[in-house]
C-alpha cells in the first residue's frame, strides 16, 4: 500500500477495503510501519482517486437526529440531519466532493459535543472535531491541503475507528479487522 520514501513524503495511504480484510486492528502500512493505532499519530495522505473521482459511501449509523456514512475506500465521513439527507434509504451511492466547500470554508452547524470537542456538519457532509464551540464556518488549513492530515483515535462506533485530524479536526472511519 506504500512505499518509505511515499509515505515520508505524502503520509499514509488508506483503503477501508484493505482494513476490512485485515485479520486483526494491529495495520501496519505496505511501507513497513505500522499505523493508526490507540495513542499514537499517524499522517495520513489525501486519496487523490476519491478526491477527483468521487467518493463511493456506505451508510453506518443514524445518531444525533443525522444519518452517518463513510467512504468505502479513503474513510472519509459524510452527516446529514436527516429530514435533509439526499440520500436517505440509498445503501451504496457515489458523491462527488464539493469543491467550493472546500475552497471557501464549510458553513457548520453543531451536531454535538463529545469527548471534549464539539462536532459541526457542513451541508455537503463533511464533518469536523473542533475544540471551539459556536463556530459558522469551518476551512482547512494549508497544512492539511499540503502535508495531510495528522490523526489520532477518538473512538470506536458502528464496525469503525474513528480517527480526528489535529490541525482541522476533519474526521475518517476506518473499517474494524474482519
Amino acid at each position: 500500500m506504500g512505499s518509505i520514501i511515499g509515505c515520508a513524503f505524502f503520509g499514509h495511504r488508506v483503503d477501508n477495503r484493505e482494513f476490512g480484510r485485515a485479520a486483526s486492528r494491529d495495520l501496519e502500512c505496505g511501507c513497513g510501519r505500522p499505523y493508526l493505532r490507540e495513542g499514537e499519530e499517524t499522517r495520513v495522505r489525501h486519496t487523490l482517486s476519491c478526491f477527483f473521482g468521487g467518493h463511493t459511501y456506505v451508510p453506518t449509523g443514524t445518531r444525533h437526529g443525522h444519518n452517518e456514512y463513510v467512504c468505502d475506500r479513503c474513510g472519509h465521513p459524510l452527516l446529514f440531519e436527516q429530514e435533509r439527507d439526499p440520500y436517505a434509504g440509498e445503501g451504496r451511492f457515489a458523491k462527488k466532493v464539493r469543491y467550493l466547500c472546500n475552497l471557501f470554508g464549510h458553513r457548520v452547524h453543531t451536531v454535538c459535543e463529545r469527548h471534549g470537542f464539539t462536532e459541526y456538519a457542513c451541508r455537503c457532509g463533511h464533518t469536523f472535531l473542533r475544540r471551539r464551540p459556536g463556530l459558522a464556518r469551518v476551512t482547512h488549513p494549508p497544512i492539511c491541503t499540503v502535508a495531510g492530515h495528522f490523526i489520532r483515535f477518538v473512538e470506536r462506533r458502528d464496525g469503525y475507528a474513528e480517527h480526528r485530524c489535529r490541525n482541522c479536526g476533519h474526521t475518517f472511519g476506518f473499517v474494524e479487522a474482519a
